[in-house]
């Protein structure tokens, strides 16, 4: 193909255009969650107490910006367990939902999906059958969120953090884990976490998105 001036500066003005969105996604600085930890304990009716963990865990999660918690509500006799991970876009580090819950005494016996519908929104929710060295069975639902986006693949939060970087935003995604005991079935014990969750989804976006924390 014959190289004319015109095409010549388009080629140049696509090569400076591209140069310019790189520099964008790889000059950005980390930006700290001030608000992350204020997360309340308290929540409609129901009532948070957090869990310590070691040192370790912090280590191998690779932030610091994590809590594990249990909320109990006085209309259910077992509790939510709520685990949220923060990163901003600079370093985005989540491991696998089902790694976290290896070396415990848990068991994953199945990996699927749930439509669970939270305050007249269906989202699909990333669903564990997981059984516990003392014979019991825990239902676990995750999801990642990135600044109101929901997804269950971390393929995903990259290309929908990486097209908010090439717009020149800045952007950070939680991982949202929620565990219950299976006391009766698991119809049940997935009703009790979407119960939570619609109370607790509205108030997320204050600790949680970068239009609020940064």
């Amino acid at each position: 193909m014959k190289i004319t001036p015109r095409n010549l500066l388009i080629t140049i003005a696509l090569t400076t255009v591209a140069a310019v969105l790189v520099l964008a996604v790889n000059n950005a600085r980390p930006f700290p969650n001030s608000r992350f930890f204020d997360f309340p304990l308290v929540i409609g009716d129901w009532k948070g107490r957090d869990i310590q963990m070691s040192d370790y865990v912090y280590q191998l999660i690779e932030t610091r910006y994590l809590f594990l918690r249990d909320y109990q509500s006085p209309r259910y006799d077992e509790p939510v367990n709520l685990s949220i991970v923060w990163f901003d876009d600079t370093d985005i580090a989540f491991h696998a939902p089902e790694a976290c819950l290896g070396g415990v005494g848990h068991k994953v016996k199945e990996k699927t999906t749930a439509i669970v519908n939270i305050n007249g929104s269906d989202h699909t929710l990333g669903k564990l059958a997981v059984g516990n060295a003392d014979g019991s069975n825990t239902i676990v639902l995750y999801y990642f969120d990135v600044d109101g986006y929901w997804t269950t693949s971390q393929a995903d939060i990259r290309l929908h953090i990486l097209g908010k970087r090439l717009l020149f935003k800045r952007a950070s995604a939680s991982f949202i884990r929620l565990m219950t005991p299976v006391a009766t079935s698991e119809e049940d014990a997935i009703a009790m976490i979407r119960d939570f969750l619609e109370t607790a989804v509205p108030a997320m976006p204050q600790y949680l998105h970068t239009e609020h924390v940064r």
